[in-house]
């Protein structure tokens, strides 16, 4: 494996995780598959090994600006954990075609309303007894990441936006901060199972970290409008990325 070339998907997925609040997978699981012949299972797994220093890194710089929300994140963790948990024994066990077009639809329906609607910015996430919803949720996100190696943030940020009245900013560092405990967790378990490589994940995950900082503070300062705008480009490119294998097997050969 060329070092080079884990190193450009590790700078394009710190970039990738600090400017839309994710953990980077969207990037790291489809070209671990393309250009380095890895199949969806084992890139999936890496891509849970990388996505922990990349999370990392982008969280500090949205950290510094007091952009994460710790009482919304802690519900978050404990559902995703669960979900992690879940997911990493169901992912040698699971066809996975059903979930990558669910998630596929909703990543679209919300990518529309993102786009075309208004969402509620108002900077502080509304606490109480509505967090406890966010538990069941994030089991879900979870269960769905750790078999897809994508949705974590993807779903988690515009779910406390419309659901919570968080900002696009502070939506975006506290799923960064939740998706730290989920990685290790989800690591671990993949580890264990024979799945994933720890110098693949090592080499794309350092290398991103320097990426992922200096990005989240662009992201930081990104007006609302255009952080949405952003965002529902970047879940029609995860929706197509999601089911993009399936559509071509079932393409006829020409």
């Amino acid at each position: 494996m060329k070092r080079h070339t884990l190193v450009g998907i590790g700078v394009l997925a710190g970039v990738m995780s600090a400017l839309f609040g994710v953990g980077g997978g969207a990037v790291v699981v489809p070209a671990l598959v393309a250009w380095c012949g890895r199949d969806h299972r084992q890139a999936v797994a890496t891509s849970f090994l990388a996505i922990g220093p990349l999370s990392l890194a982008a969280m500090v710089g949205y950290a510094v600006h007091g952009q994460v929300d710790v009482l919304v994140a802690a519900p978050l963790i404990a559902g995703l954990m669960a979900g992690a948990w879940i997911g990493t024994h169901l992912l040698t066990r699971l066809s996975q075609g059903v979930l990558r077009w669910i998630f596929a639809l909703f990543a679209l329906a919300v990518a529309v309303r993102m786009a075309f609607g208004t969402t509620i910015a108002q900077g502080e996430a509304v606490h109480g007894w509505r967090l406890l919803w966010l538990v069941p949720a994030a089991v879900a996100i979870g269960v769905l990441a750790a078999l897809t190696g994508v949705g974590g943030g993807a779903a988690m940020v515009p779910l406390m936006q419309l659901g919570y009245g968080l900002s696009a900013v502070l939506a975006k560092g506290t799923s960064l901060l939740a998706i730290l405990p989920t990685s290790a967790l989800g690591s671990w378990r993949n580890l264990r199972n024979g799945l994933g490589s720890m110098s693949e994940a090592l080499w794309i995950g350092c290398s991103g970290m320097l990426a992922a900082l200096a990005t989240s503070q662009l992201s930081v300062r990104l007006p609302q409008t255009v952080a949405d705008r952003l965002f529902a480009a970047f879940l029609v490119f995860v929706a197509v990325r999601t089911v993009w294998g399936s559509v071509k097997a079932s393409a006829p050969a020409r």
